[in-house]
């Protein structure tokens, strides 16, 4: 009996385990073999069941059957349509005539420099005998030309693109299956290397399929290729970790294991893919839709990764979980907010430099990273997937020729037909990422100046030495830049930190310290120590904003110090950089860009065409400006020698048309200071209070600060920060508490219009 009971219970273990798991028996170390192949079908599918007994009578005949299945299913749908791709590439290339011809171009600049036959293990060459380094191997092993050559072949009516294509990739196979290619910190399977290169010839594989370009052998050789990368990616996959690495082979498995569901691994491997993505999305796409690493190209890169996984879930009418959709959606609202006057994204942390990806020469293949993408392409895709006239507004004219295999016909038709409706949007303020936007309008000649008052938490890698640091537009002009980067050159460090921001200092001593390497040698590093910036208060209103935050940055010098700055709009920014300490110091200000002295100030100006930007200090006593070079990039240099505590009160100015030059004067008197910026008519008022209340004749209030705004002499608007009463000029009120008020006058007088924003 109890024999019985045993066997009973194994025979239901066995059936159990057989319809409920699936083994996963694709080898890491080569591709599969023909019959390890079609031991992976589904044969619950009547037709695969009916190939696979075929392939038992007849191996080759099996293999053809299997093929010619792949070539005319029609149950999964890839970002474009294979049975009509014929009549989209006439459509392109009647569209997109200049892309056609950098295609066969490209291609034939990349076989003349790379072949088809490459070390894929250093030492390497190229064709011309140069040494190839990490960068250009990486580069070259992700295959970002597959689709350009696929589609070489079909304009030029040559199909030596593709027949060398695929040499390339049974070159890269074979190495790869002999150890012959670069693993440890340069692995060519590295989860974002392996990703990129799996999801390119994934791209390229269906174009060559439309085209009638692929025989079956080499279609079968790509399906095992396939799932050799998904296997690879798979097994560092099951666990979160966090990056845009990671995030780059997921999207790529999601995307085979979505256009492969015959396999039975495939459902397996898939729901892994998207169970990560959806902790990397949770984790990383914050509430207020910017990415958590804060850098502008990886919140793109990744925004293309959400999308990809996006389209073709929508194409194949899977519904991905809420969470994913609703942060995707932020993404390009994230970019609205923090968008410049132009419409781009600023450059925030590392971004990419531009490095003529129009040539596969070994100079332009030193960067390990991806080219920026523009943002009106980004916006392109916000607006053609959700339909939105508002990311119409901030998106490409014509469609962009790099988007137009990842939309139908139809998605393209109605994204012309979407008419762009540019709202209207104000400053602005992301509240997990701590990037605030001041803004005095959304057309192209505002002003605009953001605050970097965040850090990146769990990897600050692509975090630069600019905590508190702030970019700076208007009329049309940058006033206050921040730069790209690139990796693989000498200025990285320099680059990646203090002097090439619009920041302050204390002793020079700089935010960036202790620099890391990585362990590939590409390049890249990150700094192991930053400051933590933290924010007091923050205020957004109808004509005044205000933040004032501090950082930890000079802590061990025995310094504190905070920034704040408040606009007045449309006008001016006034911004204050205090330091405090018991001991002697040097304190500086450092602002980006080519300056001239002003003569009569403690001063600078920067000419562009109509628009004057001035730096203007408050303090007219002796003070250093000099100017600052390296690499390219100018700077000039405030500094304050020998002081304890010290304030910068600094004007930030901009003007068009306008020659008048605009002047602060600070007056410190027993308790209160006073700041007045003047420029012909304009005139502001910021009164400062050092005690408990301040009583002059003209104003009283228990405020910390009041600020008011006159034109020709008459009041127009009047902030109230951190006070409960105020009386000036007709205005007579008082408030239960204590907290930031904003009042603005009319023809009626006083009206209060703005309360405290609660950050």
């Amino acid at each position: 009996m109890r024999k019985n009971i045993l066997l009973f219970l194994l025979l239901s273990f066995t059936l159990y385990y057989g319809q409920n798991s699936v083994q996963d028996n694709v080898p890491r170390n080569r591709l599969l073999s023909d019959d390890e192949l079609m031991n992976l079908l589904d044969l619950t599918v009547p037709q695969l069941k009916s190939i696979y007994d075929y392939y038992k009578r007849d191996k080759e005949k099996g293999l053809i059957q299997l093929a010619e299945y792949f070539r005319k299913r029609n149950n999964v749908n890839y970002f474009f349509n294979n049975v009509s791709l014929k009549e989209r590439l006439a459509s392109f290339g009647n569209e997109y005539p200049d892309a056609v011809v950098m295609y066969i171009e490209d291609s034939k600049k990349f076989l003349r420099t790379f072949g088809t036959d490459i070390d894929w293990k250093l030492p390497s060459v190229d064709k011309h005998g140069r040494k190839l380094n990490p960068n250009a191997l990486r580069y070259v092993s992700r295959f970002e030309r597959a689709s350009e050559m696929a589609l070489a072949s079909y304009y030029a009516k040559d199909d030596r693109y593709v027949k060398s294509l695929l040499l390339l990739v049974k070159d890269f196979i074979r190495d790869y299956e002999n150890k012959e290619t670069e693993i440890g910190g340069n692995d060519l399977f590295e989860r974002f290397y392996a990703g990129h290169r799996l999801r390119n010839l994934l791209q390229a594989y269906h174009f060559m399929l439309g085209a009638d370009y692929l025989d079956w052998k080499d279609q079968i050789f790509l399906i095992k290729l396939f799932l050799l990368h998904g296997a690879r990616i798979v097994d560092v996959s099951k666990v979160y970790n966090y990056g845009n690495h990671q995030t780059h082979g997921l999207e790529a498995l999601y995307e085979t294991t979505l256009m492969f569901p015959e396999f039975t691994i495939a459902k397996l491997w898939n729901k892994i893919a998207l169970n990560t993505l959806m902790e990397h999305i949770k984790t990383e796409v914050m509430e207020d839709g910017f990415q958590f690493e804060r850098a502008s190209h990886y919140f793109k890169l990744e925004l293309i990764n959400y999308f990809r996984v996006s389209q073709l879930s929508r194409r194949n009418n899977v519904e991905l979980p809420e969470l994913f959709r609703r942060r995707f959606h932020r993404m390009f609202d994230a970019i609205v907010k923090l968008a410049l006057p132009s419409g781009e994204l600023p450059v925030l942390q590392d971004a990419q430099a531009t490095y003529g990806a129009e040539n596969d020469s070994l100079e332009n293949l030193e960067a390990a990273e991806l080219p920026d993408i523009k943002t009106s392409i980004i916006m392109t895709i916000g607006a053609a997937f959700f339909l939105d006239k508002n990311y119409k507004s901030y998106s490409c004219y014509k469609f962009p020729s790099e988007l137009y295999w990842f939309f139908s016909a139809k998605e393209i038709e109605d994204y012309h037909k979407l008419i762009p409706e540019r709202q209207n949007i104000s400053s602005a303020f992301l509240e997990q990422t701590k990037y605030f936007v001041m803004r005095s309008g959304s057309d192209s000649s505002s002003l605009y100046l953001l605050v970097d008052a965040g850090l990146a938490k769990l990897k600050p890698d692509h975090t630069h030495g600019g905590v508190l640091g702030i970019v700076a537009h208007g009329y049309g002009e940058e006033l206050l830049p921040s730069y790209r980067v690139r990796y693989s050159d000498v200025s990285i460090q320099y680059m990646k930190n203090s002097l090439t921001k619009n920041v302050a200092l204390a002793d020079r001593y700089l935010q960036g310290r202790d620099w890391i390497d990585n362990h590939a040698r590409t390049g890249f590093g990150k700094w192991n120590i930053l400051p933590e910036p933290l924010i007091h208060d923050l205020y957004i209103g109808s004509n005044f904003d205000y933040i004032m935050a501090e950082h930890n940055g000079f802590d061990t010098l025995g310094v504190n110090y905070n920034r704040e700055i408040l606009f007045v709009k449309p006008y001016f920014w006034l911004l204050t950089d205090n330091f405090t300490s018991k001991e002697i110091h040097n304190y500086q200000q450092i602002f980006q860009g080519e300056y001239e002295r002003e003569s009569m100030n403690n001063g600078v100006v920067k000419h562009k065409g109509n628009v004057r930007f001035y730096i203007l200090q408050a303090d007219q006593t002796d003070m250093d400006i000099n100017k600052i070079s390296k690499y390219g990039i100018d700077a000039v240099l405030f500094e304050k020698h020998s002081v304890n505590d010290y304030s910068f009160n600094t004007l930030l100015f901009p003007t068009l048309n306008d020659k008048v030059t605009p002047s602060i004067r600070k007056y410190n008197n027993p308790n209160y200071v006073l700041l007045t910026v003047t420029s012909g008519g304009l005139k502001a008022d910021v009164y400062i209070k050092k005690g408990d209340e301040l009583k002059l004749p003209e104003i009283k209030t228990d405020a910390q600060f009041v600020c008011i705004l006159s034109r020709d002499e008459e009041p127009s608007a009047l902030l109230l920060y951190k006070g409960s009463y105020v009386r000036y000029d007709g205005l007579d009120t008082k408030q239960s508490n204590k907290s930031v008020y904003e009042y603005q006058k009319s023809a009626d007088g006083w009206k209060l219009v703005n309360k405290s924003y609660d950050k």
